[in-house]
């Protein structure tokens, strides 16, 4: 059974798997539903200031209230705990029972949520001092717990000591970002300010969700992954969001009713009666009991499922594209060993030789978008880089015979007796294992062997700590010449993706942790991205950022070949208004409390 990965706040996620995650910001008053992405902002001159904020999305007031709603999943979730999240329906289900201090709308905006504002350096919401910085929360009023307690400042607090306690061992993301914390001020109030030791760019994302401090000290640090928020009794536990689970069968169904307190938080109580998610066996299961009117949304399906959607209304369906995209990357360190100077003429003839159209309409149907960009066209960093996404073998054949390469009598490229020969890796989705064949036979028609390995998830994605040195396809260990496989950016933030490309980042060196497996090592790299980890001036980021890219649409990128952006899919039925999707690991429930039917 595949599995999907959810996002990891600050870190590069390397997503194994080959398919796929007010204020509030929803949808039109019918269901909005197209077979293309999001359409992106129209690139103009660049703004003063990042805009961070400012999204398009309006809900529609409800025509009418209660009503009970079924959604379907093909994964059971492993954890109501969102800080313990690691698989898309973990989040999905965790965004109808929590909210955050901020909420990331369809168009990849913040807007607040249990906040009042974003605060940020030009509203006055952050102030540097010495080395570090405060940020000024401000709760909206009146806000309470799912029990009636209200929500203030020693929630924040105790969110942030919960997350550095040394028993917690559950934490997906670590303690990234709640280390530089060294004080929350506020108490039972609702202006929390929280003071950093250091500059920490991701502090809008941190507090996702903020956990009830009433409830957290009922339940010892070290028990919290099996006491904390319970999948077989979940109504013990304290909520924020919308709705509120009250039973739940294993593997099977978990039942909510409305958060009677929501309104303190929204401003309107929940706008429908129940909701219950089930849980079938497989996404082919969900898509079936769609075309029998078994449920009105089903979700956790991607562009792998497109071509079962056959009899299904095309207005019945919401494709966008998603935030995972998948990527040939490039072993710099294994490449110079192999060709010395000549690795980065090599590269950019596979770049060039790689028909990602080919690709596309081949192996992925047609289902997927061709980008020349490793960054969504809707984050408020993107950058248009231009330039054909056709390959031009003809343009890699004579970038090769212009460094010396020639073909021998078996038709394969040499230079001074050896063999330009790749070692092509991945693990063994059908998918990934066509994609490769395809690739090795454009680069053959232009004299580059390739000889393809696929092996299981668990050798290719293995950390360095658990995976054999000599682990054939190993990418921490660096085993490979190319591999294909995907990072999930499933945050609007960009320091969840510069683990994945500082040198600082390179996995054989001490302890073994980082993340940057294709060992690029680049001044100008590393440099941008260290104004992106200490800064938080929106501004000189989002520059950074454009740098950043303008860098990966040139030749110094010898690291990436980004080749598509997967899809998210969800299947929607004719009763649901206000249903948007969202491309963040939040889902479609990211605004399920505006969600209404007829």
């Amino acid at each position: 059974m595949r599995q999907r990965l959810g996002g990891v706040l600050a870190v590069a996620v390397l997503a194994a798997s080959a398919c796929s995650s007010p204020t509030r910001t929803p949808a039109p008053a019918t269901v909005a539903t197209s077979t293309q992405s999001p359409v992106a902002p129209a690139v103009s001159p660049t703004p003063a200031k990042a805009l961070l904020t400012g999204s398009t999305y309006r809900a529609t007031p409800a025509a009418a209230t209660g009503g009970k709603i079924v959604l379907a999943e093909w994964q059971y979730p492993d954890t109501l705990v969102p800080y313990f999240a690691r698989l898309g329906t973990d989040f999905e289900v965790a965004a109808s029972m929590f909210d955050s201090l901020l909420t990331v709308t369809p168009d990849l905006r913040y807007a607040p949520d249990l906040a009042q504002d974003v605060p940020t350096i030009d509203n006055g919401g952050v102030v540097l001092k010495d080395a570090g910085m405060s940020v000024t929360w401000k709760l909206k009023p009146g806000m309470q717990w799912s029990d009636g307690e209200p929500i203030n400042c020693d929630d924040v607090k105790a969110t942030w000591t919960w997350n550095m306690d040394p028993a917690n061992a559950g934490l997906v993301g670590g303690t990234a970002g709640w280390e530089d914390i060294s004080g929350i001020d506020g108490g039972i109030g609702t202006t929390c300010v929280v003071h950093y030791s250091t500059v920490y760019e991701g502090y809008l994302n941190l507090f996702s969700p903020v956990l009830p401090a009433h409830y957290l000290a009922t339940i010892p640090v070290r028990e919290a992954p099996a006491r904390l928020y319970p999948l077989s009794s979940p109504a013990s536990g304290v909520y924020s969001g919308p709705y509120i689970p009250t039973a739940a069968k294993a593997r099977a169904q978990i039942t909510l009713v409305p958060n009677p307190k929501w309104q303190t938080i929204s401003g309107h109580a929940p706008w429908l009666g129940s909701v219950t998610w089930k849980f079938f066996g497989g996404p082919d299961s969900v898509i079936a009991a769609f075309k029998t009117g078994g449920y009105d949304v089903g979700q956790g399906l991607g562009n792998d499922d497109i071509p079962a959607l056959t009899g299904i209304d095309a207005s019945r369906q919401i494709i966008h594209d998603s935030l995972d995209y998948e990527l040939d990357a490039f072993n710099n360190a294994s490449l110079r060993d192999k060709f010395g100077t000549d690795y980065p003429i090599i590269i950019g003839a596979i770049k060039l030789a790689t028909d990602r159209q080919a690709i596309a309409m081949g192996p992925l149907s047609g289902n997927v978008t061709v980008s020349n960009n490793f960054i969504s066209p809707l984050s408020w960093y993107y950058k248009d880089l231009g330039g054909s996404m056709t390959a031009d073998p003809i343009s890699a054949s004579t970038l090769l015979a212009n460094d010396g390469w020639s073909k021998n009598a078996d038709g394969y490229l040499s230079k001074g007796g050896q063999l330009l020969e790749l070692s092509y890796c991945s693990d063994n989705p059908s998918v990934r294992v066509d994609t490769l064949k395809l690739v090795a036979l454009q680069l053959k028609a232009i004299g580059i062997k390739v000889d393809l390995n696929t092996k299981p998830t668990g050798d290719v994605f293995g950390l360095w700590n658990t995976s054999k040195p000599g682990t054939a396809c190993n990418l921490r260990h660096g085993n490979y010449d190319v591999a294909e496989f995907s990072y999930d950016w499933s945050g609007v933030d960009p320091l969840l993706q510069s683990r994945a490309y500082r040198s600082d980042e390179i996995p054989d060196n001490p302890p073994n942790t980082g993340e940057n497996v294709t060992r690029i090592a680049l001044p100008a790299l590393d440099k941008a991205y260290g104004t992106v980890r200490s800064s938080v001036d929106f501004t000189q980021i989002r520059d950074a950022m454009s740098a950043i890219q303008d860098i990966y649409g040139s030749d110094k990128n010898t690291y990436e070949l980004p080749l598509y952006f997967r899809k998210d899919v969800w299947l929607v039925g004719p009763r649901i208004h206000n249903f948007t999707g969202n491309p963040t690991s939040a889902g479609g429930e990211w605004n399920i409390g505006d969600w209404w039917v007829d």
